[in-house]
Formats: structure tokens, sequence, C-alpha cells
């Protein structure tokens, strides 16, 4: 008989419960640089706000997983417009320690997708953490592929940025514009979003980052001049919820003309500088799944894996 998912009941989720808090906490405990008991907290917080009534709770999907009536794991789902705008997003996916190592993990995602192509959903996602190589191993199987990586590197010992200096930016509004007009193609090409519903995106989200434009506060927003002449730009701030521990180097750009001289390079120790000054430990970026170049430089310079997230289209019904 195959494995099925059923639909939790609150006695199940009120059993789960615990576990799925203390597994969540020791996970971001490295994530994003927390004590345990902040992570315990976090952990706690987040739970609680996003699951409020538990397995009847709006847009959650919440299954046990049962082969031959034996109970083996569970699974939590998020259904599009819940956690991610335009994916389902697998929160948490659990097998039991007597039956692991026997194919479990990948059936029952397996079965949610099944559930999730019945309910029309295009797409699947989820986050994995860098120190889980067995499940991105699984979902590399199962056809998932990396969209984003986390990395962070300590900011203890700091290169020297030869022949770099970080400036206030003199032209913020032509960089940031230019900046999320190619974030909002990237989801009109990744996401499938219309243009419309696209540029409206990018500006709630450049509203949220950068409320007071290049005076919000905590935001380090610079040019990057290589011997007196002004080769691109970068834009950093400091440790912040949820990563209260992390400086991150939110974008770093060179100018066609001056890249691959080395810039790129110099401008991210000039950052860790300029941070590790200002007295933060350690510094975090995003990269791009398809950046390979991206992720080879910070492989490069020290930058270790904190989580991927990884997509996947679902066939159409």
């Amino acid at each position: 008989m195959p494995l099925t998912l059923v639909e939790m009941n609150p006695d199940d989720f009120v059993r789960r419960r615990a576990l799925l808090v203390a597994s969540y906490a020791q996970a971001i405990t490295t994530a994003r640089a927390l004590t345990p008991a902040q992570a315990r907290a976090e952990a706690e917080r987040d739970v609680a706000e996003r699951l409020p009534r538990g397995p009847a709770t709006r847009g959650q999907l919440l299954r046990k997983a049962l082969l031959d009536g034996t109970e083996v794991g569970w699974i939590w789902l998020s259904l599009p417009g819940t956690t991610v705008p335009d994916l389902a997003w697998i929160n948490d996916i659990e097998v039991d320690p007597p039956f692991r190592s026997r194919g479990y993990a990948g059936a029952i995602i397996t079965a949610a997708e099944a559930e999730l192509v019945a309910r029309r959903v295009p797409a699947i996602g989820l986050n994995v953490f860098g120190d889980n190589n067995t499940a991105r191993r699984l979902y590399e199987r199962l056809g998932f592929e990396v969209t984003a990586e986390q990395r962070s590197r300590s900011l203890a010992e700091v290169p020297v940025a030869e022949g770099i200096e970080l400036v206030p930016m003199a032209d913020y509004r032509s960089r940031i514009e230019a900046l999320f007009a190619d974030y909002a193609q990237d989801l009109v090409h990744e996401r499938g979003l219309w243009h419309g519903e696209a540029e409206d995106r990018a500006a709630r989200k450049l509203a949220e980052l950068l409320p007071d434009g290049a005076r919000t506060p905590g935001m380090l927003l610079r040019t990057v001049v290589a011997r007196g002449v002004p080769v691109g730009w970068v834009w950093a701030g400091l440790p912040a919820p949820p990563r209260v521990a992390l400086g991150w180097l939110h974008n770093i750009e060179i100018d066609e003309p001056y890249r691959r001289r080395g810039h790129g390079r110099a401008a991210i120790a000039a950052v860790e500088a300029e941070l590790a000054r200002r007295g933060v430990a350690t510094m975090g970026l995003n990269v791009h799944g398809a950046n390979t170049g991206a992720r080879r430089l910070y492989d490069r310079l020290g930058y270790r894996l904190l989580a991927q997230q990884l997509a996947k289209h679902l066939p159409a019904r």
C-alpha cells in the first residue's frame, strides 16, 4: 500500500508542536547567528504567528504521513499567498526516527506535490539550511533547483581593500531605480507575474527596506571609488530583525567598464571593514542561484553557506 497523507487533527498538532519549535530553533541558531535562547524565542514566536489555529489555520496544510496505517512522519505546507506570494512552501517535513533512511521523505514530498497539483498550484519551494547536506541531495533528486543562497563570514579578520574607498552616494535615486526595475523584471521572468504587479511589488519592497531613502537608519549606501574614479556602488545594512546578529550586504554592483579588475572583491573588503569598525561581528549576503560566478567568488572569500532556497514547477492538471 502506498504512503498517504491525511489531515492532522488538533491533538496531532499538540503532539508535534514542541518538536517543531525545537528543531526550528536549532536550525536558526546557526543560520541567523542567534544564541540558543534567542533562537528558541524566535521559533516560538514564528510558529505562534503562522499557525494561530494549528491545523485549522487558513492557507496552511498540515498532513501526517501513513504507511499501512502506521504514522511515519508529517509535513507542513503553505499555499501560495501565505508564506510566499507565488509558490506553495514546505515549511517543515519530518520522518520519525524509527523510519528514517527508507526513502519516506521523498515519498511524503511526492504525495504533497500530488495534492498541490490537484489544487492547481503551479510551483513549490522550500528553504534548506546550509549544514543539511542530506536534505539538499534529496531535493536535487526530486527536481528542485536553487533559486537563492544566504552566506556569511566572520569579520574577525578583514582583508585590506587596496585602492578602494567608499564615499556617500551622490546618485542614489538613479541607482535604486535601476536596481528595483531589475528586481521587477526578475519577478516577471522567474515568477511569471505581469509587469504591473511586478512593479507594484518592487515598489512595496523598496518602501519597506528604504523608507527614508539614503537616510534610512541602519542602511549604508556608498559609491565605490577606485583611485579617485567612481566605479560602482554598494548597499549594506547594520544588524536588524530577523538577522539581529548579522550585518547584511544587500547589493554590490561594479559598472561594466570597470569589471574584471578586482574592484568587486576589494569593495566587499571595504564594506566588511566599515561594518567591523561599527562593531559588527559577521556579515551575510544573498546570492542568486543562477549566478555561479558570484557563488564561486564568495566561496573563495570564505563565505559559508547558511541556507538555500529551492523551487520546482509542478505539472498542470
